[in-house]
């Protein structure tokens, strides 16, 4: 019995058609087709026929249409079950089952390269279509199946238009793609094919016509832009890239050239086995692909282990110690045994069709010659692939480039040096001391796989403290005899790469000598004294060198010079060239730092801590130079400026050795400089619970900004010297000098200020027993923060606040405020408060009936705290306490210490994943409990039970 649904509902027994009934026996019949072989409900068929409206006899006429399908299919065929009924089909018993088996196979041989038998199995599947799916039956249950089976009729529709360009038949391409089009505009795969079909046929621009056609629909009804793979196709079509040239297969015939043995080197080859997978994937997918980095970057050794297990003849052309460009066509065809050719054409003639790989091996030096050479050999060997290695790209039409990384300092770099090291001492085992020594060796040659061969090859002499104590990454040289002159010191590597820069080049390669860590096109411009436009070639050219490296991101590009790059691009300075760009560099930073100290007291808060988190290296750097001699009134700037970001980052150890430093460096500085230094020095002591240094550097604050502060300096000095007072005990002065912050801040009219002052009257009436005015205070603290757009000042309006329910046993409201405030500064990216704003929300789940979660997050706070040495507990030891207590009474010894086990391994995303699943209000009741009775929710016996 064979049933069709790929058009009208047919069922055929022997041959004959057989008689099914009007429409509703066909829509029971086709809900039990789409679901043969699984049981369909009597409740099922009824929703299936009457939708939300059957009638009272529904059961009965049920019965009805299933007795007469029966009575015509068969009793073996529709079987009745317990609650339903199954029909039973024999397999390939439906014709949309045959289809889709067609459609897999000649997917299958489009894959396996046999494009005429997938032309075949297709046409025979768009044979068994008689129109749309089950036309005629108007039923939910039959508009899903349509829809899947006519998607996957499109999809049959475009694989056999592949299959037609892979064998060359461009017009029937086209053709048949223009149909497909035509019905269903917005399909891009189909329009790619168009595209190039017609592109093809030398129709070029009628295939760019069909891109733009595609744009403005989608501008015009959605507002959209074609997908990037459309786009790229375009672009390659204008470009008229070797890719879309057709390949067509041609039978087998005896090979005239012999492929050249791939050799490797016989010691370990270690690691890179992401980088293996990623250049094979590229090779199979594109004809042209370029492995570019740093000289000893490892190019030349991922090529050679590539090719050696390719399943493909592989022939080497080895460009180090050719120098003549005339020469490299003839090298070429050396390659492919012909050495007496001095051009392509015998070579073209030679491998014809046939696949293979060459691989041109460093390149750098010859790429104008190189490149329109690559480019003839991509037309006239279409099924030839090339995999180069070289410092620059080709830079020419279809080509791909693989930036080869540096291995991971941590772990495959001290592999390679250990292995090494191994080599030269047979009985050598290194020991902890050792393997930490290697670690810095390898960080500090970036994991230049050549570096760290170099300087293991010392070993022989030095012990890896040694070698790392006394590391010059410029004198490292070789004893080996096998390797190449070029290879024999790092020096040499990095001259031959500087050597092929122009001058302007060469003179941006110094001037970039300044920076640490990442920067941008800006702060380059600013130290080169420049513009953007006029440095932007240049810049290219040294990315272009592989002796500058794109650091992937969001937003604004950032660049990367790695250190043994760095250190030779200083070390020609002289003392006058180095002051006049170290001064260049710490101009660009002060005003940028200021405007940041300001952007986070505001809305922009979140992009500025990125940007001072990007130029972190930077300020280390300018720090150490303005403190050094030069400029020590600007490093004391430049860290009083950068220590709200070091306060709100978590930065204290080097917040607090900046600052010190600073203000040791220029005793006789600006009062206003002094004042906001210690200002945020007093700060930072106050992060590590340390009262007393906070006390004195707070109290010398006030003294510098009476003297010579602007009026916001010296308001924060007496907001953050009231708090001292309250943390102190000195409960009627703080509130005194709390109420003199307060009236201060008003009268500057920056409501980021006043923000701040009641954060700290509140606190004071929170401590002196005034819980009504605390609260009155905090929430008139928490809507000014947010009216200025200062998150961080609301949110630590919210986390006092929420401290006070706490006080007032209000745990369903300090729960709310706790898990609002750290939300908040999750999103703004704060460390500090999120720390502490965590902390306090574990003690409030706690106190409201959840304290699993509560050990987990208090177990996170724990592990990401010591990461960046803060600890809440430091700064408010007696709230961390009972935050502690709320949870750890509420669980046994063995559950509390899973959960905060558990917790403790949890990174910055999977606690911001476990706050998120939180709800948004307490949920164990009414989330007030009798301290005394020692209640704190609901969920005590779940707890303990476990």
């Amino acid at each position: 019995m064979d049933f069709r649904i790929l058009g009208p509902l047919e069922v055929t027994s022997g041959g004959r058609p057989v008689v099914l009934g009007g429409h509703k026996p066909r829509v029971v019949l086709a809900s039990l087709l789409l679901n043969r072989g699984r049981l369909v409900t009597v409740d099922r068929l009824i929703d299936d026929v009457w939708a939300d409206r059957p009638p009272p006899s529904a059961v009965n006429a049920l019965q009805t249409y299933v007795s007469r399908l029966r009575g015509v299919l068969g009793e073996q065929t529709l079987v009745r079950r317990h609650g339903g009924y199954t029909l039973v089909v024999a397999p390939g018993g439906v014709d949309a089952d045959r289809f889709e088996s067609l459609l897999g196979d000649g997917r299958a041989a489009l894959a396996e390269g046999t494009p005429q038998r997938a032309v075949d199995l297709l046409d025979a599947a768009e044979r068994l279509w008689r129109g749309p799916v089950l036309a005629g039956l108007r039923a939910d249950a039959v508009r899903a199946e349509a829809a899947r089976l006519t998607e996957l009729r499109q999809v049959a529709a475009e694989a056999r238009i592949e299959a037609l360009l892979a064998l060359g038949r461009a017009a029937e391409a086209a053709a048949a793609a223009q149909a497909v089009v035509r019905a269903h505009p917005l399909r891009e795969r189909a329009r790619a094919h168009l595209m190039l079909a017609l592109y093809r046929q030398g129709r070029e621009a009628e295939a760019l016509d069909i891109y733009h056609e595609l744009r403005a629909l989608l501008a015009g009804e959605f507002g959209l832009d074609p997908g990037v793979q459309l786009a790229d196709l375009a672009q390659a079509i204008l470009r008229r890239d070797p890719d879309l040239l057709p390949a067509a297969p041609v039978p087998p015939r005896p090979r005239t050239v012999t492929p050249t043995r791939v050799t490797v080197p016989v010691d370990r080859f270690i690691g890179r086995r992401a980088e293996l997978a990623d250049v094979d994937a590229l090779l199979r997918a594109h004809r042209l692909v370029t492995l570019t980095g740093p000289g000893g970057s490892g190019k030349t050794r991922l090529a050679r282990h590539l090719c050696h297990d390719l399943d493909l003849p592989v022939y080497m052309v080895e460009l180090a110690d050719l120098t003549d460009a005339a020469l490299v066509e003839a090298t070429v065809a050396e390659a492919f045994g012909l050495a007496v050719l001095t051009d392509l054409a015998a070579v073209a003639d030679a491998v014809a069709d046939d696949p293979a790989v060459l691989l041109l091996d460093n390149c750098e030096h010859l790429v104008e010659a190189l490149a329109p050479l690559v480019t003839r050999l991509l037309v006239e060997l279409p099924r030839v692939r090339v995999l180069a290695t070289s410092r620059q790209p080709l830079s020419i039409g279809g080509e791909r480039r693989y930036p080869v990384p540096p291995l991971p300092a941590g772990d495959e770099a001290v592999e390679l040096f250990t292995d090494r090291a191994a080599a030269l001492l047979p009985h050598w085992a290194a020991t902890a001391v050792d393997l930490a020594a290697i670690g810095d060796i390898c960080a500090a040659l970036d994991g230049l796989p050549l570096a760290v061969e170099l300087a293991a090859a010392q070993t022989v002499a030095l012990s890896p403290t040694q070698i790392r104590d006394s590391l010059d990454p410029l004198s490292l040289g070789a004893q080996r005899r096998d390797l190449p002159d070029r290879h024999r010191s790092l020096s040499h590597v990095i001259g031959s790469s500087h050597r092929l820069l122009s001058r302007s080049q060469r003179d941006l390669f110094t001037s970039l000598s300044v920076f640490a860590g990442t920067f941008d096109a800006d702060a380059v411009a600013a130290v080169a004294g420049t513009d953007v436009p006029t440095l932007l070639p240049d810049l290219t050219g040294l990315i272009n060198s592989s002796l500058l490296v794109n650091v992937p991101g969001p937003g604004r590009r950032r660049y990367r010079m790695l250190e043994t790059l760095r250190r030779y691009a200083g070390r020609d300075l002289d003392p006058r060239q180095r002051l006049r760009l170290c001064r260049r560099h710490l101009d660009w930073l002060l005003p940028l730092a200021a405007a940041a100290d300001q952007g986070l007291r505001g809305p922009d808060a979140p992009r500025w801590l990125g940007t001072l988190r990007a130029e972190q290296a930077n300020i280390r750097a300018a720090l150490a130079f303005a403190l050094g001699g030069p400029a020590p009134e600007d490093g004391l700037r430049l860290a009083a400026d950068s220590a709200w970001f070091w306060y709100r980052r978590s930065h204290v150890a080097e917040g607090t050795h900046w600052l010190s430093m600073a203000l040791a460096a220029v005793p006789g500085a600006r009062d206003e400089d002094r004042a906001r230094a210690l200002t945020g020095l007093a700060c930072l002591r106050y992060l590590v619970g340390d009262l007393a240094a906070s006390g004195e550097a707070i109290t010398a604050a006030m003294a510098c900004a009476e003297r010579g502060g602007t009026p916001a300096t010296l308001t924060r000095a007496h907001i953050y010297h009231a708090y001292f007072l309250g943390l102190s005990g000195q409960i009627e002065r703080a509130g005194a000098a709390g109420r003199v912050a307060l009236e201060r801040a008003r009268n500057t009219g920056a409501d980021w200020l006043v923000a701040e002052a009641l954060i700290i009257v509140g606190f004071v009436e929170r401590i002196s027993g005034a819980a009504t005015a605390a609260a009155a205070t905090l929430d008139e603290s928490i809507r000014v923060g947010t009216r200025a757009g200062f998150g961080w000042s609301a949110s630590s309006g919210r986390w006092m606040r929420a401290n006070l329910a706490v006080d007032v046993a209000d745990y369903a409201d300090a729960y709310r405020l706790a898990r609002r405030g750290t939300v908040d500064l999750d999103a703004q990216g704060d460390v500090t408060g999120w720390l502490a704003g965590v902390e306090l929300l574990a003690g409030t789940l706690g106190m409201t009936g959840r304290p699993g979660d509560g050990a987990m997050l208090l177990g996170a706070v724990g592990t990401l705290g010591r990461q960046v040495g803060y600890q809440p507990e430091q700064m408010d030891p007696m709230g961390s306490r009972r935050n502690v207590a709320a949870v750890r009474e509420r669980l046994s010894v063995d559950v509390f210490k899973a959960a905060f086990g558990q917790g403790a391994r949890l990174s910055r995303d999977q606690v911001r994943e476990l706050v998120a699943r939180l709800p948004d209000a307490a949920d164990g009741g009414s989330g007030r409990a009798d301290p005394a009775a020692g209640g704190y929710g609901a969920d005590d016996k779940i707890y303990r039970a476990r």
